[in-house]
């Protein structure tokens, strides 16, 4: 169901007033009954409270004392019978008591103050009830009605009293009384309370409809502020998700009627989330403000854009065919493309945007809006910036989720595998070490390089448990190659989430202390960008890694951007020099430029620089003049299974170097 806004002005509340009458009309007649039952039900208590304290002050300070063990024993003799009447006329029958009788706890009848008078009582008070008197030990009060010889019937409030002498039980008292007085008694205590509530209910009615007057004029005031809030975002103002989707119904619609196309446009911003962690989130949200009002000021009025959550908008609008999506997606590209004035700062923002046609793509919201989305993606993965939906990257898409399903079960069969790219000496060719390279043993594709699965594993969350089964994989195969009498050492990169969590150089320390692995021999390689990301918990992790023994290592040295004073107070061994530079640097002046500066910068500090990528004698040749030391690359060696890298080097034991090659 989708929401539509009202023509006309806002909704109102239809008949409140009336609706406020009925319902509280209809809750007053409730809390009426309540009151009523309330009021009677507790004055009725009061009133057989009343009657039970009376009854037990006559029994324990009158006929505890006159009456003896023998009256419940047998029937008593004509002058016991006779002091018996008298005391209980004088004593007992008082207060409206109609009748009064002894039973023995064997619920049988030793007197009575209307056996005489030929009254029955026995049939109506049994063993059991004289026996859970005398059981409960406590008076039991019953309201029934009675009927006379005569056919007529009555109420009376019958009262069975425990009687005990000593620790021993004697009977039940059995009294009743006319409970007509009690009833008028309760109705005259009743009426004037449950009066006087109503009264009150009936004055607070009446006082609450210039409130409700005033309620609904606000609401009325308020309703199309509400309705705006529910279909629209609250920082830019635009459609909110879930109004975009009724105007992407709306555009159907009118594309169907007229035999005309529609389009859905998706777009996000390029690095939005470092601009946010690096100046804060008030100035993200400018920044999103003032990307609003620009893309409103580039779109047609029959054109609808809409924040969709984060940094992500949509776009749809009736469109003539493709080249009315590119042109419209250009302008959205060139209006960002402007500087932002945020801050007192001039940024520079990227957006990808991704377009679909209806009916050419699909012919419902939900796929064209999938297939908006993926083509946005292929926009970002290309670098192109915009891009029309393409089935042939939605099928990549689609194959990537079939890698996803498939990758947690890899992670527990052990089809996630280790390759190792020998670290060698570049003058003499000697294995120094090896880079454990995460790869995907897959029992279909064969061998799926890291490019293809770590996205998936990153979204998966799945990157912690990978990056320590590769972790444990090296260092078991590293300290095998140690048993067999070659200290080669092994290097493990790890992501940013391993070096900003702390409990990671424990399971550095378990994995080291499980494998046997000397701790000296795992070099731990780290990336600038992950080192900044939080330098102040980075710096710790690093630290206590060093605390464990490993070496520490900077990959892909030179692309990133931390500041040297910071890499000065870091306990590092090792910088890598990126494969970018090595790569270039027969041919560009400034990129070896760039790998000399490295190496003099890894000489002053003491650390040791290893050059990646080297993939020609010409490189090899001059990173040895240029004084390197270390160095990998396809020149050396390409990447090769655990079990292939140490039969090889078990095959050297009486050689001193060697040349590797692919």
């Amino acid at each position: 169901m989708t929401l539509r806004p009202r023509r006309g002005g806002p909704p109102r509340a239809p008949r409140l007033v009336l609706r406020f009458a009925l319902l509280t009309g209809v809750s007053l007649a409730i809390a009426s009954v309540a009151i009523f039952v309330m009021v009677r039900g507790f004055v009725t208590t009061q009133a057989r409270d009343a009657v039970e304290q009376n009854t037990r002050f006559v029994t324990q300070a009158v006929l505890s004392r006159e009456l003896a063990p023998g009256d419940f024993e047998r029937q008593p003799t004509p002058t016991r019978r006779r002091a018996l009447e008298r005391l209980f006329r004088q004593q007992v029958m008082i207060d409206d008591v109609e009748s009064a009788a002894l039973y023995d706890t064997r619920g049988r009848l030793t007197f009575s103050t209307t056996e005489l008078a030929g009254a029955a009582t026995a049939p109506l008070h049994a063993v059991a009830a004289v026996q859970a008197t005398l059981a409960g030990q406590k008076i039991r009060t019953t309201v029934e009605k009675t009927t006379a010889r005569d056919g007529s019937s009555r109420t009376v409030l019958r009262q069975l009293v425990p009687i005990w002498f000593g620790d021993r039980a004697a009977g039940v008292l059995v009294t009743e009384r006319d409970y007509a007085p009690i009833a008028r008694s309760v109705t005259a205590t009743f009426v004037p309370i449950a009066l006087v509530l109503e009264g009150l209910l009936l004055v607070l009615f009446v006082s609450l409809f210039p409130v409700l007057r005033r309620v609904t004029r606000q609401i009325d005031s308020h309703m199309e502020e509400i309705q705006h809030q529910a279909l629209h975002d609250s920082l830019t103002g635009l459609p909110n998700r879930v109004l975009f989707r009724d105007r992407i119904e709306t555009a159907l619609a009118n594309a169907r009627r007229s035999g005309g196309r529609a389009a859905v446009l998706l777009l996000d911003l390029d690095g939005f989330k470092e601009i946010n962690d690096a100046l804060g989130h008030a100035s993200g949200d400018e920044l999103l403000r003032e990307l609003a009002v620009r893309l409103r000021r580039t779109l047609r009025d029959t054109d609808t854009i809409a924040r969709l959550g984060g940094d992500e908008f949509g776009v749809v609008m009736p469109a003539g065919g493709a080249d009315d999506v590119l042109e419209t997606a250009t302008r959205i590209h060139d209006a960002v493309d402007e500087p932002f004035e945020i801050g007192g700062l001039s940024l520079a923002v990227k957006t990808s945007v991704g377009g679909v046609l209806y009916p050419d793509d699909a012919s419902d919201a939900d796929t064209l809006v999938r297939f908006a989305d993926v083509a946005m993606y292929s926009a970002k993965r290309n670098r192109t910036r915009i891009e029309l939906y393409n089935p042939a990257a939605d099928v990549s898409t689609r194959e990537s989720l079939s890698l996803g399903s498939e990758l947690r079960h890899a992670l527990e069969a052990g089809d996630i595998v280790a390759h190792y790219q020998p670290k060698v000496e570049v003058s003499s060719g000697r294995v120094v070490g090896a880079e454990a390279l995460v790869r995907w043993d897959h029992p279909e594709r064969g061998i799926v390089l890291p490019s293809q699965f770590l996205p998936v594993v990153q979204k998966a969350g799945l990157m912690g448990s990978l990056t320590t089964l590769v972790l444990r994989r090296a260092a078991a195969e590293a300290a095998t190659w140690s048993r067999d009498g070659h200290d080669l050492g092994v290097a493990v990169n790890v992501d940013v989430d391993a070096l900003l969590d702390p409990a990671f150089p424990r399971r550095v320390a378990d994995v080291l202390e499980e494998t046997g692995l000397p701790a000296e021999l795992l070099t731990i390689e780290l990336t600038e960008t992950s080192l900044m990301a939080d330098p102040v918990r980075a710096g710790y992790v690093a630290r206590e890694l060093s605390a464990v023994g490993v070496r520490l290592s900077i990959d892909d040295f030179g692309t990133g951007y931390s500041s040297l004073g910071y890499l000065t107070a870091l306990p590092l061994a090792e910088l890598k020099i990126d494969r970018s530079f090595v790569g270039r640097m027969t041919e560009s002046p400034m990129d070896m430029a760039i790998v000399r500066t490295i190496l003099d910068l890894g000489s002053n500090l003491d650390l040791s620089v290893v050059a990646e990528g080297i993939e020609s004698s010409a490189a090899r040749k001059m990173l040895e003049g240029l004084g390197c030391r270390l160095a990998q690359g396809y020149e050396f060696g390409s990447p090769m299974s655990a079990g292939r890298l140490g039969a090889f080097l078990r095959s050297l034991r009486e050689v001193d170097y060697l040349r590797l090659t692919a």
